[in-house]
């Protein structure tokens, strides 16, 4: 399996990356948490079309006390080893 750097990545404390799971594909995070909009953005890099799109983020493993849930736009969560997001988007029509 291949893991790839990511532009959303950040320094933490320890400086140690770990591997996430969004929309099925590995992305090594080096930060204690991540953001709805950095997950997104590494779910659609070029996002999607049109300007009433609406994402839905939902994750699972999650760390301390936060171990499934969903995600909202301004929120973040805390992540480690493993932690999963499912990304998906809508139009309003």
């Amino acid at each position: 399996m291949t893991t790839q750097n990511t532009a959303a990545a950040h320094e933490s404390s320890n400086g140690k990356a770990v591997e996430v799971f969004i929309n099925a594909r590995p992305h090594m995070i080096s930060a204690k948490s991540v953001s709805f909009e950095e997950v997104v953005a590494l779910a659609f890099p070029g996002g999607a079309q049109g300007g009433d799109t609406e994402y839905i983020v939902t994750y699972t493993r999650g760390q301390h006390g936060n171990g499934t849930g969903n995600l909202a736009p301004g929120g973040e969560v805390r992540i480690k080893k493993g932690t999963s997001f499912s990304i998906h988007f809508t139009t309003r029509s």
